[in-house]
C-alpha cells in the first residue's frame, strides 16, 4: 500500500485571483491618495499666495500717516514679474526699513526660495504685480497660467487727509 501524501498549497487560479485583487485595492488607493496630494499643493499655492500679498501689503504700513508709500517704489507697473529673492527683499527681512527708519524690515515671508526664485509647490516661480494706479477689467485678467497674484492700488492716505 503506497502512502501518497498530497502537498496541500494554492492553484495557480487562486493565487491569480489574489494578486488581482490586490492590484485592484493598489490602484483604488494609488488614485485617492494622489488625489489628494494634487488638492493638497493646490491649497498650498493659494495659502502662499494669499501670505504673500499680506507680507507685501504689512511692508506698505511701515509709512507714517501722511508719507508716501514704501510700495510706490517697488510697483511693477502693468507687466508681471516673477518672485525672485531680488524683487521681494523687503519682505524676506534682506532689506533696510523705508522712509529713512533705523534698522532692518523683519522677516515678512518665510516662503521657499529655491534658485533666487519664490516658487509655487510645482517648482514654478509666482509672477506678481504691484500697481500704484486704478485697475480696470483688462488689467484684473492678467493672461499668466502660472501661479500669480496681484495686489490691490496702494490705497494711502494723502496729506491733505490726515488731521
Amino acid at each position: 500500500m503506497e502512502n501518497t501524501k498530497r502537498k496541500r498549497g494554492f492553484t495557480l487560479v487562486e493565487l491569480i485571483t489574489v494578486i488581482a485583487m490586490l492590484l485592484l485595492l493598489m490602484g483604488a488607493v494609488t488614485s485617492s491618495v494622489s488625489g489628494a496630494r494634487r488638492r493638497a499643493k493646490i491649497q498650498q499655492a493659494i495659502s502662499e499666495a494669499q501670505e504673500l500679498t499680506n507680507a507685501i501689503l504689512a511692508y506698505e504700513n511701515f509709512a507714517n500717516p501722511g508719507e508716501a508709500s514704501p510700495l510706490e517704489s517697488k510697483a511693477t507697473g502693468q507687466g508681471w514679474k516673477e518672485a525672485g529673492e531680488s524683487d521681494l527683499s523687503f519682505v524676506l527681512g534682506k532689506e533696510a526699513m523705508p522712509n529713512g527708519r533705523e534698522g532692518n524690515v523683519p522677516v515678512l515671508f518665510n516662503g521657499a526660495v529655491r534658485g533666487g526664485k519664490i516658487r509655487d509647490p510645482w517648482g514654478n516661480p509666482y509672477r506678481f504685480r504691484i500697481m500704484s494706479s486704478d485697475v480696470d477689467q483688462d488689467d484684473q485678467a492678467g493672461n499668466v497660467s502660472d501661479s500669480a497674484f496681484m495686489l490691490p492700488n496702494i490705497n494711502r492716505i494723502p496729506a491733505s487727509e490726515v488731521n
